[in-house]
């Protein structure tokens, strides 16, 4: 009441101010109770959300199997140690504290004289300058160095226990430090059972580092399949469902293969979880939230079989230490790729946690190329192997071909005959005589074929070819395919001269894969019917509770009919036969008794100018003659010849299939005269 008193004295100015000032007040004091009562909760819930960050958590890989179950990748625990920063700050902070000291004391300086912000604020006013001991920046840096010394010194703790050589790379921790402080950091990948023994019977003692477990891809036949199964790559910022993560856990990736083909169905879904930072973005790791369980991905069911697989590589791998090559065996009845390889391979696990750039330049290496998948990728002169082609070229255009034809002497090489067009004499590995198809099919004979191709002509030699998609990828769900060489003959007929024909009618000037000469060889046997090759065979979900039907790929696509007479592929199998089981068949090492193979040798010049650089060896074939089932394509590099070095190969593989066809028929004897 004094106050107001007062007030009534003095002049009418005073008081306004007075009530304003009193007015102000009132507002302000509104002010504050609607922010710290009314909006309480909207603001506890924007301190909520800024404090969390989420985690991308990746989901389980899916199998890969072969066509009756058995395991060609997977997944297997990997044990990792790990350490939280958040746990080690005190350690930090005592650390720091210890630098700055003795910094101080090297120069000179009584620490405890550092002026703190009151004093920096009077001095301001006062217009004086006070010059701190230690600048910012060197603070920085003395923290800094603090975190290296504790956290290596936990490195180190951890080295002696285990008794292995750990070192800690500063930039690496500075970068953690700076960018993913909220999560956790490995010290020690792949831990042996035996250290994680040593761990579990110790117990642990070091501060703010625990054992983790992480689900990682395993390949448990090493390098078989490899170049089909493909491999992974590390994809740590990997996002596919285009939502926004503050940090994503390590995932991995397709890179080749079936593994990246089909990257999105055995990746599945991701998880979600919230983890709860400080302001300095430190985790606490007492308050962590799942958001979404990761959901694992499906399993991939192969027409591959692993016991054929496993004979095929190894029959391919017999023809010497650096073989390189690659074979390929297809059910013929339906296009199912039951095996195929390429060499030399690698070992797909390598690539999860990178590679050297040593193994980098081995594996591109330009002559023995190991990460090249030579069955599909690869552009080979097919040799005499494409006859086949030629003689139904032949056969289709409606000209016989003659029942005796006489190849002349090579005059330059005695015992061998020759085909002279023009000025330019071909070669032949087949010597000279009288010839009718069968003997020039099965001694190979490229004056024959080239003689009755330049009778045809260009357009129904290409023409030919192309009713089998050559010069076309296959369709093969794999991602990695070549087309080869091969043009249709509006593309060349300007170009192209009798000198081309002759070439392409003993297969020089074209290449194919091993896997479109196993659709071409199919489809010979078959009596012409072209199948779509299939090598996956069904999706299924990855948990047996899941009401998720399989997705199944439907078998025995058909791409197309060959529009040539039966009769004329009954001709080409019957010499194809007669190459395996006569003694002077160029086919011969691929004889297996009681199963009968047909097959036709090749072997292909690779040049560079007039200079012989390689050759391209080949045996395609199929079996048996009776009941066509299974087609083989072997393809070997720097090989000998196609019936020497090819046909042993194909005849390891049939006879593997034979003895396991033969002794299921002996089961199933004995089971149906038995009593079950």
């Amino acid at each position: 009441m004094i106050f107001f008193d007062q007030l009534n004295k003095v002049d009418r100015a005073l008081r306004v101010l007075a009530w304003g000032v009193l007015g102000g007040m009132l507002v302000l004091a509104v002010g504050l109770w609607r922010v710290q009562v009314l909006s309480r909760a909207r603001y506890q819930e924007s301190v909520r959300n800024q404090s969390f960050r989420t985690v991308r958590v990746p989901a389980m890989r899916g199998r890969i199997l072969d066509r009756v179950g058995h395991t060609l990748a997977d997944n297997q625990p990997r044990y990792r140690l790990e350490v939280y920063l958040d746990e080690l700050r005190p350690q930090f902070e005592i650390e720091y504290q210890k630098q700055r000291r003795s910094v101080l004391s090297l120069r000179g300086q009584n620490p405890q004289n550092n002026p703190g912000l009151l004093t920096r604020i009077v001095a301001r006013f006062r217009h004086k300058r006070v010059v701190a001991l230690i600048a910012p920046n060197e603070i920085d840096q003395l923290k800094r160095t603090a975190r290296f010394l504790v956290t290596s010194n936990v490195v180190a703790q951890v080295s002696q226990r285990l008794g292995v050589q750990l070192a800690l790379n500063e930039p690496w921790l500075y970068k953690h430090w700076r960018e993913k402080r909220a999560l956790p950091m490995t010290i020690l990948d792949r831990l042996t059972p035996t250290q994680i023994a040593l761990i579990t019977e110790q117990g642990w003692s070091i501060p703010g580092v625990e054992l983790e477990l992480q689900p990682l891809r395993r390949y448990p036949h090493g390098t078989l399949a490899a170049h089909v199964l493909g491999h992974l790559r590390r994809d740590e910022d990997y996002d596919e469902e285009g939502g926004h993560f503050d940090y994503r856990l390590r995932d991995f990736a397709g890179a080749v293969g079936l593994e990246r083909a089909f990257d999105s169905d055995l990746r599945g879904n991701p998880g979600a979880k919230a983890i709860l930072v400080n302001s300095a973005g430190y985790r606490h790791r007492q308050a962590e939230k799942v958001l979404a369980d990761a959901q694992p991905g499906k399993t991939l069911v192969t027409t591959l079989d692993l016991e054929l697989q496993q004979v095929a590589e190894r029959a391919l791998n017999s023809v010497g230490p650096e073989t390189r090559g690659a074979v390929v065996v297809m059910d013929l009845r339906n296009g199912d790729v039951l095996a195929i390889g390429s060499a030399p391979s690698f070992e797909p696990a390598q690539f999860l946690d990178g590679i050297s750039q040593e193994e980098f330049a081995r594996l591109y290496d330009e002559r023995t190329r190991p990460a090249l998948n030579r069955a599909t990728s690869g552009g080979y002169a097919p040799g005499s192997i494409f006859k086949i082609v030629t003689a139904l070229a032949v056969l289709d255009s409606g000209r016989v071909f003659d029942s005796r034809y006489q190849v002349p002497v090579d005059p330059e090489r005695p015992g061998r005959g020759h085909y002279q067009l023009g000025r330019r004499s071909i070669g032949d590995t087949a010597p000279p005589g009288e010839y009718d198809f069968p003997r020039a099919f099965i001694k190979s004979s490229n004056t024959y074929f080239i003689d009755h191709a330049l009778r045809i002509g260009l357009r129904q030699v290409l023409d030919t070819g192309h009713q089998f998609h050559l010069g076309e990828k296959t369709g093969l769900k794999t991602g990695e395919e070549s087309t080869g060489s091969f043009p249709s003959y509006d593309e060349i007929k300007n170009q192209w001269t009798s000198g081309n024909l002759a070439n392409v009618s003993i297969g020089q000037e074209i290449t194919v894969t091993p896997l479109q000469m196993a659709v071409l060889v199919s489809a010979v046997a078959n009596g012409g019917t072209v199948f779509w090759p299939r090598i996956v065979d069904r999706l299924e979900p990855s948990s047996a509770s899941s009401f998720e039907p399989p997705l199944t790929v439907k078998p025995g696509q058909i791409r197309s009919e060959v529009g040539i007479a039966a009769r004329h592929f009954e001709k080409v199998r019957d010499a194809m036969r007669e190459d395996v089981a006569s003694r002077e068949g160029s086919g011969h090492e691929a004889l297996v008794e009681g199963f009968a193979v047909c097959g036709k040798t090749g072997t292909a010049e690779v040049k560079q100018g007039n200079r012989l650089t390689d050759k391209i060896t080949w045996f395609a074939s199929f079996a048996p003659f009776e009941s066509p089932r299974y087609t083989v394509i072997v393809m070997v590099e720097s090989g000998g010849s196609g019936g020497k070095t090819c046909a042993p190969v194909a005849r390891r593989i049939y006879q593997f299939i034979h003895n396991r066809e033969r002794s299921k028929g002996r089961a199933a004897v004995a089971w149906n005269g038995g009593t079950p």
